[in-house]
């Protein structure tokens, strides 16, 4: 009778420690797939933290004042490279501004992603990830 090779502890270890990711590396795994190099932003708590790893990954983010010009900018670099331009802004307000320029960029079709983050407040001051 022959000998079935049963996977050792350390085996399951590190096949689980391959397939652990977060949303944020989904996201930037997503992104480079897709061959795009820049985003456009505003930052602030929860999408820090994703700005930060964009940019440890050798992406480029140009950041600005107001959420609705770096929309615009995203719309234009879409338009231009023919690749969705992407927009990171924060939740709420961030958001709602950052709509007004993914409303013009789909009226003149040009290729544009708004990601907006999201969080619980109290997660966040705890430290508990965002």
């Amino acid at each position: 009778m022959a000998e079935v090779d049963q996977p050792t502890t350390n085996d399951t270890q590190d096949q689980q420690a391959v397939e652990t990711t977060d949303g944020f590396h989904l996201v930037i795994d997503t992104l480079k797939l897709n061959e795009i190099s820049t985003i456009f932003g505003l930052v602030d708590i929860p999408i820090t933290d994703l700005a930060r790893l964009v940019q440890a990954e050798g992406m480029r983010f140009i950041g600005f004042r107001h959420e609705q010009h770096a929309g615009n900018a995203a719309a234009i670099s879409g338009y231009m490279t023919q690749k969705p331009g992407i927009c990171l802004t924060v939740s709420a307000s961030g958001f709602l501004k950052g709509l007004t320029a993914l409303a013009n960029a789909t009226t003149n079709c040009f290729p544009m992603i708004l990601i907006s983050g999201s969080s619980e407040r109290e997660i966040v001051d705890l430290q508990q990830g965002d």
